[in-house]
C-alpha cells in the first residue's frame, strides 16, 4: 500500500490540475471565435517578426566572424 504522503501528493496535485482545468475553460468560453482568429493573425506577426530578428542576429554575427577571420592578402606589401 503507498504511503500516506504519496497518496495526499497525489490528490492535491489533481485537484490543483482540474482547478487549474476548470479555470482554463471558463476563460476560453469568453473569447468568441472572431476574438481567437484576431489573436491568432497577431499572434503570427509577432513570431514571424521575432524569427526574422533572430536571423538577421545571427546573420550579423556570422557577417562579423567571417570579416575577423579573413586572411591577409600574401604579396602586397603596402608598406614599401
Amino acid at each position: 500500500m503507498k504511503s500516506m504522503d504519496k497518496l495526499t501528493t497525489g490528490v492535491a496535485y489533481g485537484t490543483s490540475a482540474g482547478n487549474a482545468g476548470f479555470w482554463a475553460l471558463q476563460l476560453l468560453d469568453k473569447v468568441t471565435p472572431s476574438q481567437w482568429a484576431a489573436i491568432g493573425v497577431l499572434g503570427s506577426l509577432v513570431f514571424g517578426l521575432l524569427t526574422y530578428l533572430t536571423n538577421l542576429y545571427f546573420k550579423i554575427k556570422e557577417d562579423r566572424r567571417k570579416v575577423s577571420v579573413q586572411p591577409e592578402p600574401s604579396g602586397q606589401n603596402l608598406t614599401n
